[in-house]
C-alpha cells in the first residue's frame, strides 16, 4: 500500500502507465474492425512503450481483476488461436465452387458450429484453460494509470466491477466507443446483441471517466448521446483520435499465388469488376447494390460486380438473391474466401469501388481502396464524408437509380483510366498511437485539474 504521501506526488506526474484492454479480442478469432483496432493498439502499445518513457502494455480481465497478457497471447497475434478457422475454411472450397453451392455449405457449416460448440460450452472450456495456465501477473492499475478500452466488451457486463475498483484505487477509465449503431439502427441486429449494447453503452456514459471515438462524426454522436440520456460526461471529456491505416506500398505487395479463375477476372481493366468490401449484413446494403446493377445490366451495360466478404447475421434474403440471381458466377462474384495478400492484388485491379452502408462507425475499406487509387462511391453519410473527403463521390440511398447513374456516367467517360487525386486522409498506427497517447494525457490532466481533491481521495 503506497504512503498519502507516495500518492499525492504520483498524481502529480504526467501519466504514467497507459493500459489498453483487449479481454474480448484476445479471446476469440474475429477480424472485424473493433478486433483490428484493439490488436493494433496492443501491438503499438508495446513498441510505444519500448521507445517512450510512458509505460503502455495491453491487459485483460480475469476472474475480476485486470492482468498482464501473458507471451502466449501476444505470439497468438492477441487472439485466442493462431489460426483464423473461419477463413481457413473458407479456403478448402476451390474457387470454382459455384455461388449457391458455397453459400449452402456455409450455411450447413454455422449451424454445425453452433450445434456442436456453443458459446456456453466455449467459455467453460476457456475458464477451464485459464486455470491451468501459470500465474498470471496483476496490472494494479492505480494513481497516474489510465485504463483505455477499445475492445467489443458489451457482453461483459462483470468487467464494470474491476472498472469500478480501478477507479476506486485512483485509476482513470475510458472506453474508445466505435459507433452507436445499435441504439440508432437495432433492426440491424440481433435482439440479444441490441440488448446487450444498449445496456452497456448507457451504463459506461455514467461509469467511464472520458470515451474516445475513431473520427469526429463518431465524437459529435456520443456528445449528443449523452446530452440525451444525462450522462456524467462533459463535452470535454469525449474526444476522437482517426484511426490508423497500416498499409504499405502497393507496389511492395508480394504477388499471391491467385487461381486462374481470379486472375482472369481481373486481368483486364476495362473489363475488371466493381468492388464492394463488407461484411454480407443488412446494414452494409447490398440490396441496394445489386438493385442499382439490375437496373445496368437491364439498360444493357457490360459492367460485372465483386462482393468481398465473410456470411453476417440476418441476411438470409440477401444470401438467396445473390445465389439465385441470373448473373451469379457471370457478372455477380462472391469472394469470401480471400486472404490479405489476395484482397489487395483484388484492389490493385479493380474498376472503382463502391459502399452502400447505411450507417458505419468508420469504413475502414474506403481508406483501403483510395490507398490503391481506385475512385470510390459511397452512400451519402458523415462519416464517409469525412473518411473519403472531397475525392469521393457520394450517392443518396433514397434512389438506387443516382448510383446507377454514376456508373454510367463513369463507364462512358471511363473513368478508371484517370487516376483519382491521392490524399493521404489515414497515417499508419505507428504515427497514429502517440497521437492517442497525448490526447488521453491531456483528458487525464484536465480530469485532475478539474477534480484534484476527488481525485486524491480516491486514491
Amino acid at each position: 500500500m503506497l504512503e498519502t504521501t507516495d500518492r499525492d506526488d504520483l498524481m502529480d506526474l504526467p501519466m504514467r502507465r497507459l493500459m489498453i484492454d483487449i479481454t474480448h479480442t484476445a479471446s476469440h478469432d474475429y477480424n472485424t474492425g473493433i478486433q483490428r483496432v484493439a490488436r493494433c493498439l496492443a501491438r503499438e502499445a508495446v513498441a510505444y512503450s519500448n521507445r517512450n518513457g510512458i509505460e503502455c502494455f495491453p491487459v485483460v480481465h480475469v476472474d475480476g481483476k485486470f492482468v498482464h497478457v501473458d507471451r502466449w497471447c501476444a505470439a497468438r497475434g492477441y487472439r485466442r488461436f493462431n489460426l483464423d478457422f473461419q477463413a481457413l475454411t473458407n479456403r478448402v472450397l476451390p474457387h470454382w465452387v459455384s455461388t449457391s453451392t458455397r453459400l449452402r455449405l456455409n450455411n450447413i457449416g454455422t449451424r454445425l458450429r453452433k450445434l456442436l460448440y456453443p458459446r456456453t460450452i466455449d467459455r467453460k472450456i476457456r475458464k477451464m484453460i485459464r486455470s491451468w495456465q501459470a500465474s498470471l501477473v496483476p496490472a494494479n492499475p492505480g494513481p497516474g494509470d489510465v485504463i483505455l478500452m477499445p475492445d467489443s466488451w458489451w457482453d461483459l457486463p462483470e468487467m464494470f466491477d474491476a472498472v469500478s475498483q480501478a477507479q476506486q484505487n485512483g485509476a482513470l477509465v475510458g472506453a474508445m466507443v466505435h459507433d452507436l449503431i445499435p441504439v440508432h439502427y437495432p433492426e440491424f441486429f440481433t435482439d440479444q446483441v441490441r440488448k446487450n449494447f444498449c445496456r452497456w453503452i448507457e451504463r459506461v456514459i455514467h461509469s467511464v471517466d472520458f470515451m474516445i471515438g475513431d473520427a469526429k462524426a463518431i465524437a459529435d454522436d456520443l456528445r449528443g448521446y449523452v446530452h440525451e440520456k444525462n450522462g456524467t460526461l462533459e463535452d470535454w471529456q469525449i474526444r476522437h483520435v482517426r484511426l490508423g491505416c497500416d498499409l504499405g506500398d502497393p507496389q511492395d505487395t508480394p504477388e499471391p499465388n491467385v487461381p486462374s479463375d481470379l486472375a482472369a477476372m481481373f486481368a483486364n481493366r476495362d473489363k475488371a469488376p466493381y468492388l464492394m468490401v463488407a461484411t454480407l449484413e443488412i446494414r452494409k446494403n447490398h440490396h441496394y447494390l445489386l438493385d442499382a446493377f439490375d437496373r445496368l445490366w437491364a439498360e444493357g451495360k457490360d459492367v460485372s460486380l465483386a462482393l468481398v466478404g465473410q456470411i453476417g447475421w440476418k441476411c438470409d434474403a440477401l444470401i438467396q438473391r445473390i445465389a439465385n440471381h441470373p448473373e451469379a458466377d457471370k457478372r455477380l462474384h462472391l469472394l469470401n474466401n480471400i486472404d490479405d495478400a489476395t484482397l489487395s492484388y483484388i484492389y490493385e485491379r479493380s474498376k472503382a469501388f463502391v459502399l452502400t452502408s447505411k450507417s458505419e462507425g468508420f469504413g475502414l475499406p474506403i481508406v483501403e481502396a483510395a490507398h490503391h487509387g481506385l475512385h470510390v462511391f459511397a452512400s451519402d453519410i458523415p462519416i464517409f464524408r469525412e473518411v473519403a473527403g472531397p475525392q469521393g463521390q457520394f450517392f443518396s440511398l433514397d434512389d438506387p437509380g443516382e448510383l446507377c447513374q454514376q456508373i454510367a456516367k463513369f463507364e462512358a467517360t471511363q473513368g478508371w483510366r484517370t487516376p483519382p487525386s491521392k490524399q493521404t486522409l489515414n497515417e499508419p498506427w505507428s504515427v497514429v498511437f502517440p497521437k492517442l497517447v497525448e490526447t488521453v494525457g491531456e483528458i487525464a490532466r484536465d480530469i485532475r485539474q478539474q477534480r484534484p481533491h476527488a481525485a486524491k481521495t480516491a486514491a
